[in-house]
């Protein structure tokens, strides 16, 4: 019975960035580049909580609208602009989902979206990118770097697209998501980190 009642109180948290399915994906992507794969693609969370045992939730965001860059031959040039819409959180509890949609969480009726727009990106040694950019929840926006991982598809031995992935943290009270969630009166105990997990799939733009 716990565990039916907290993911709602957790999922709001991960603002995750939160970074984490629209009704129309765009991408704005030069000639032989790549283009977002909306289908493909999501954003979600993991938190920690604890009241009489500890726990671990995981949640989504079922809306999000964005555009990618990308060019093989420059990774470094690579950028990303991501908006959430916040009222697109999904617990599996319609009425967990109203409470997080609240102005003692999200309060998606003064701020409707998240958002994360990169400015600059650096290729690491190991293959990997390390992501700076700006992170906007609730109306605060604070800097972050994040680590991307990038994995190429392939069909029939030729490139088809990219796979785009970060698992980072964010401390949800620097967002202003500091509601105390209760069951039964009683308060639960949840951890300021939150995971945001991010898959941004693409495919070969179509030359213009």
């Amino acid at each position: 019975m716990v565990r039916a009642q907290l993911p709602v109180f957790f999922a709001a948290l991960a603002a995750c960035l939160a970074l984490l399915a629209p009704t129309v994906a765009r991408a704005q992507v030069p000639d032989g580049l790549y283009a977002l794969n909306r289908p493909a693609s999501a954003v979600g969370f993991t938190i920690s909580a604890s009241m009489i045992f500890k726990m671990k939730e995981d949640g989504s965001f079922k809306d999000f609208t964005g555009s990618l860059s990308y060019d093989p031959a420059s990774p470094a040039d690579t950028r990303v602009d991501l908006t959430v819409y916040t009222a697109s959180i999904d617990t599996r509890n319609a009425e967990h989902n109203e409470l997080l949609k609240s102005s003692d969480f999200f309060d998606v009726a003064d701020f409707p979206t998240m958002h994360f727009v990169s400015a600059s990106t650096a290729a690491l040694p190991d293959g990997t990118f390390s992501m700076t950019g700006d992170m906007t929840i609730r109306g605060v926006t604070k800097r972050m770097t994040i680590p991307v991982r990038l994995k190429h598809d392939s069909v029939g031995g030729h490139q088809s697209g990219a796979l785009f992935e970060s698992t980072f943290q964010i401390d949800r009270t620097e967002f202003g998501l500091n509601g105390l969630p209760k069951w039964h009166g009683v308060k639960v105990s949840i951890s300021k980190k939150v995971d945001v997990h991010i898959a941004i799939a693409t495919t070969i733009a179509a030359p213009k």
